[in-house]
């Protein structure tokens, strides 16, 4: 997803199109030096006379471009909130390769800061949370996002894995109308996300009784490993109509191509480079598929939740956000606001944040439409 496939930390490559992801990067987040450690800010204290209040951002990991569309986005809303006045100023900090020792050094630093609310994509489920802790007794508004920590003062707005899982089982299977030969690529074994998603694409499939695991190979959520995996086991299997792998689609979808064998039914990332593909093999022959995935606009959600907190707003502790799903019908809407090397994303204008809340209150999701611009 960024391999480009997006997603949360366990399934964000390391290895696949990095000097991309990073050049990318460069466009997406138009200040200068963000590598490890550095930041971007936009005077986080120098514009106090405009506005109230100071939001900062520290993220775990910039090297893919799920996470680099992430950043460009915050940014975006933070500097408009800014020009509207309401903020003073933002700040982002990144580490580029998911240290949690790192993050807390950078925490610790915008404490000293004094920032009034501090959004986290996290690079440990544990490691942060005494920092954490110590943000909220200095009074800064703590929002995890994305890849979470567990604080009991933290704010949190998740993705929806569970229900990840559950949809691309149902979306491949029905696709092969329930029933043929699906290889399911696991992600990041032992990762509490992957774990969750792939017990859920298991539960899944035993609703379609005639769709059949013909082999179980481990992908890591990576599009390069997980095309290698399945090239090693397609020869020695009978005919393949699908394959399940939790964040790395696209690169099982290239190991049938170049082992000139039918595109089987798969749920494609939402990377402008799978969309694409998508497109240009529906133009040749009518293939369809659908893509299903966590989207990196949590970023302005969290934003807004931050803000709505500071103006004394009262959220709950847990939010899940709905993950974007790209159909044969708005594909051709959302590639043209994706560019290659970025991936799908809502940007969550305040007003669509609060609709989301009013319809959680409801127990109902609201979906934002495809934006009208590119991130």
């Amino acid at each position: 997803m960024t391999r480009q496939l997006a997603g949360p930390r366990w399934y964000r490559p390391r290895r696949t199109a990095v000097m991309a992801s990073f050049a990318v990067g460069a466009v997406l987040l138009s200040t200068a030096g963000l590598g490890a450690g550095a930041s971007a800010s936009a005077t986080p204290h120098s514009a106090h006379a405009r506005g109230k209040y100071v939001i900062a951002l520290s993220n775990s990991f910039l090297g893919n471009t799920w996470r680099q569309t992430m950043v460009g986005i915050f940014q975006k809303t933070a500097k408009k909130a800014e020009a509207e006045g309401l903020i003073s100023g933002y700040k982002v900090e990144n580490t580029s390769d998911n240290d949690a020792t790192t993050q807390i050094a950078q925490i610790k630093s915008l404490i000293l800061e004094h920032v009034n609310a501090l959004l986290i994509d996290a690079a440990s489920p544990t490691a942060l949370n005494p920092t954490i802790q110590e943000a909220c007794r200095a009074g800064i508004k703590v929002i995890v996002f994305d890849s979470l920590a567990s604080a009991p003062c933290e704010y949190n707005l998740a993705d929806n894995f569970n229900l990840y899982g559950q949809e691309e089982s149902r979306l491949v299977a029905t696709c092969m109308h329930g029933t043929g030969n699906v290889i399911v690529a696991q992600g990041v074994v032992g990762s509490a996300p992957s774990e969750a998603i792939y017990h859920q694409q298991l539960a899944e499939l035993k609703k379609f009784p005639k769709v059949k695991v013909v082999s179980t190979v481990v992908g890591e959520a990576d599009n390069a490993t997980t095309e290698q995996a399945i090239a090693s086991v397609l020869p020695s299997l009978p005919t393949v109509s699908g394959v399940i792998t939790g964040g790395s689609s696209f690169g099982a979808v290239q190991a049938f191509q170049n082992a000139k064998r039918p595109l089987p039914c798969a749920v494609y990332d939402n990377s402008g480079t799978a969309l694409r593909f998508w497109m240009q093999q529906h133009q040749k022959s009518g293939y369809t598929a659908t893509s299903y995935r966590t989207e990196p606009g949590q970023a302005a959600a969290a934003f807004w939740e931050a803000l709505g907190l500071l103006q004394g707003k009262h959220f709950s502790k847990n939010l899940t956000f709905p993950n974007i799903e790209v159909t044969q019908k708005n594909l051709a809407a959302w590639i043209k606001v994706t560019p290659s090397q970025a991936v799908c994303a809502w940007l969550w204008t305040q007003s669509q944040f609060d609709t989301e809340i009013t319809s959680i209150a409801h127990h109902r999701l609201f979906t934002p439409p495809v934006p009208n611009s590119a991130v």
